[in-house]
This record gives C-alpha cells, structure tokens and sequence, in this order.
C-alpha cells in the first residue's frame, strides 16, 4: 500500500472512532442515523471545498456545531 493510501485509511478510522464518539454523546437528544448522517455530510461537504489534511477533525467540529444547533 502507498503512504497516499495509508494516510486516506487512517483518515477513515479516525472519523469512524469520531462518529461513534458522536453518537455516544448526543444519545438519546439525536438518533444514530442523524448523526452519522451529519457526519457523511460534514465530510463531504470538506472535501468538495479540497480540505484533505485534518478531514476527520474538521468533519468533527463542522458536525459537532450542527448537532448542538
């Protein structure tokens, strides 16, 4: 595996562990499926706009402020 693949699958675990966390704390004022939901969406929306370092810790922050909006 290249060091570009590596860095995009660790990037993937880390945001996993970030969404589980995610989900774990805003139980039971937000379903599982709006989290994760929000999440993808986050994501996304970061790498349209060409964010690829720190994408996880980006992601979590973007969803963090809509959830708790």
């Amino acid at each position: 595996m290249t060091a570009v693949a590596l860095g995009v699958v660790a990037e993937r675990r880390q945001l996993l562990r970030i969404t589980e966390d995610l989900v774990r704390e805003f139980h039971p004022t937000r379903s599982a499926g709006a989290v994760i939901r929000t999440v993808v969406q986050c994501r996304d929306e970061l790498v349209r706009c060409g964010v690829r370092a720190g994408l996880s810790v980006a992601a979590e922050e973007m969803a963090r402020r809509r959830l708790s909006g």
